[in-house]
């Protein structure tokens, strides 16, 4: 029954292998077929990912098959990592499980980490170029909101200068790896960086904000919202300078027609690109 299930999906990917990317297909793109962010998706989903330029996936969940589907439709892929947090079912929990610092509020089995420990680091780099060897063009980095939630705790002083070298460390050994850089939020750490000028911006192809217009009410139940004036205008104050360096790619959660609309006409009048989820969990 193994044997005959492996045969299928080849022969399915071999089908579409040999279709044109403009030809017809039965998938719907969703309202912008830029960027697409599919974090929670599963490999016999793949499909989803096939009218979009670009997709952040995590891609170690994808088989050999169905990733070379979607290279052959000449989507760039970004490999989902996220540097400032572990969670349980990552195969390599128990071997950091002891440098996990608190839960991570609202992802249960999900704990912000302790990026200062040189192994980390090391882990870090290590899967990059693992994804970078399953095909990954880049990396969609999440958490580096590590930084704001220490700094902004009562945390020792030196602590929290660690944790912001850490990041730093980070970021310039991933982008030793040659691939493309997407780094979502991690708003605070990103102003330090452009408050001291650091070359280190340069480095980002894109950055992704979540929630600029919307707000997630309840994520047990994908309850949606708008988000506030003065959350809004802050997270603007932050793409404004990142889009000197970076294309920006706002991530919305809604199905409110009004609320698309005004997105849409605000990453067109800005030169910003949108995807929009009805659920948190990006599948």
């Amino acid at each position: 029954m193994a044997f005959l299930k492996k045969f299928i999906l080849l022969v399915s990917a071999m089908l579409l292998t040999g279709c044109a990317r403009g030809g017809t297909n039965s998938i719907t793109p969703q309202y912008s077929n830029d960027f697409g962010v599919f974090l929670g998706l599963g490999t016999y989903q793949y499909e989803k990912l096939l009218n979009y330029k670009n997709v952040a996936i995590e891609i170690e969940e994808f088989e050999p098959e169905h990733l070379q589907v979607v290279k052959n439709y000449n989507i760039d892929i970004y490999a989902y990592l996220s540097v400032g947090s572990l969670e349980e079912y990552k195969d390599y929990y128990f071997e950091f499980k002891d440098y996990k610092l608190m839960k991570y509020e609202n992802w249960p089995g999900e704990y912000w980490m302790d990026v200062t420990y040189a192994p980390w680091q090391d882990k870090m780099v290590s899967l990059a170029n693992e994804f970078k060897d399953l095909g990954a063009k880049g990396l969609f980095l999440d958490n580096f909101d590590i930084y704001y939630q220490i700094e902004s705790g009562e945390w020792d002083p030196t602590f929290k200068e660690e944790i912001y070298q850490a990041c730093k460390i980070i970021l310039s050994r991933l982008s030793e790896t040659g691939m493309s850089l997407v780094v979502n939020s991690g708003s605070t750490f990103l102003e330090r960086l452009n408050e001291e000028n650091d070359p280190l911006l340069s480095k980002i192809e894109w950055y992704a904000q979540e929630t600029v217009f919307t707000s997630i009410i309840e994520y047990n139940g994908d309850i949606f919202g708008r988000q506030t004036e003065e959350e809004k205008a802050y997270y603007l104050s932050v793409i404004e300078f990142m889009k000197k360096t970076a294309k920006i790619l706002l991530i919305e959660y809604t199905e409110d027609t009004e609320i698309i609309e005004e997105i849409r006409q605000y990453a067109g009048a800005n030169g910003l690109y949108f995807y929009i989820a009805n659920s948190v969990s990006l599948d």
